[in-house]
């Protein structure tokens, strides 16, 4: 099996990507407790933009101090940010990639004594992996995180990042919002629920014009009374309509967290079929993720035009040279799917990976 679908470059709106491999947002927990830049996430990005892939997304970056998913998140809620994203966004450029900026709120999935806020969501219903109940938003707290994310987005593009990723999946506060699982709201952010999103689609893009928009969407929740696929490709219409240059797909919440991290055991590209469903759905780049451990696979996603671009994260976490190895048909150090590098699940306060020491 060849690998010229992967290989082959792709123009969204002003940039071009120098192959359809993306890696994904991927919260290490390697930033200062404040949010700002390390040498660590220097280090972790620049190998991966020099293993050859072609998009990096950085993130995921809080854009409100209420919305921190973990201790030692980025942030990109002030201005102080900018310098230190500017020289990350520099490094993953001067690698070869093109650089990206994932934005993130984590509404109900986050706990007050790591925010050091009351918890906010579009319903007062606690997430029951958090179990904290939160807030719910009145129309003047949607604006002003509505116009966070939009501020968020024109500091990344100052600090360089070509792609602005607005994180909507896993049940986070846009994919709280979206979802009837979470959002028992009767006002207009209840009769339409994705209007929250569709928002912030449209106040991002007038501030960062052509710099294109990602979109990242649970396409199934895989939770009862959730998103599933036939809800999901009408969202990811509204979104396209609203100015979205590209849909992620993922899946899963909270409390389905094995389809948001699913082991290999689950099945290899486990979620292709959504994305299929969703690119059926929309005329703009979509991007599949999960269980993709080789770039023969990846290719036959591509080909068989299930997805774009394909996103692979712990493969590159274990290997960042992952890419440019599989060109050259090189032994790559394998993921062993230990799971290690989902911290939060064990107990741990970052990221790490046995095959990877010097991660």
């Amino acid at each position: 099996m060849g690998l010229s679908s992967v290989y082959k470059p792709l123009d969204i709106n002003n940039i071009s990507l120098p192959n359809r491999v993306v890696f994904p947002a991927f919260q290490a927990n390697f930033a200062t407790s404040d949010g700002f830049v390390t040498e660590r996430l220097l280090r972790m990005y620049g190998k991966i933009a020099e293993g050859g892939c072609g998009l990096i997304i950085a993130g995921c970056m809080a854009v409100s101090d209420d919305g921190v998913p973990n201790t030692n998140t980025l942030r990109i809620n002030h201005d102080k940010h900018i310098a230190p994203l500017k020289e990350l966004f520099a490094v993953i450029k001067k690698n070869g990639a093109v650089p990206a900026a994932q934005l993130i709120h984590a509404g109900r999935q986050t706990l007050s004594v790591m925010t050091g806020h009351q918890l906010v969501a579009p319903s007062a219903i606690p997430c029951p992996v958090m179990k904290e109940t939160p807030v719910e938003l009145d129309e003047q707290g949607i604006k002003r995180i509505q116009d966070d994310f939009a501020d968020a987005a024109l500091r990344a593009k100052r600090a360089g990042a070509e792609l602005i990723e607005l994180h909507g999946a896993f049940g986070y506060l846009i994919g709280g919002f979206l979802s009837p699982y979470s959002n028992k709201r009767t006002d207009k952010y209840g009769t339409d629920r994705s209007l929250f999103f569709t928002q912030i689609i449209e106040a991002v893009k007038s501030k960062i014009g052509d710099t294109p928009i990602s979109c990242r969407i649970s396409a199934d929740e895989f939770v009862d009374g959730g998103l599933v696929l036939n809800d999901t490709k009408k969202i990811a219409t509204r979104l396209v309509d609203a100015g979205a240059d590209v849909i992620s797909v993922a899946a899963g919440t909270y409390a389905s967290m094995n389809h948001m991290s699913p082991t290999i055991n689950m099945g290899e590209g486990i979620h292709a079929n959504l994305a299929r469903g969703i690119k059926d759905a929309v005329d703009v780049p979509v991007i599949c993720s999960d269980n993709i451990r080789n770039l023969e696979f990846a290719d036959s996603i591509i080909s068989e035009n299930k997805a774009d671009l394909v996103a692979i994260c712990r493969s590159q976490v274990a290997d960042p040279f992952f890419v440019k190895k599989s060109l050259n048909k090189q032994q790559i150090t394998e993921c062993t799917d230990c799971m290690t590098c989902l911290y939060f699940l064990r107990g741990a306060k970052a990221a790490s990976c046995p095959q990877n020491p010097q991660l």
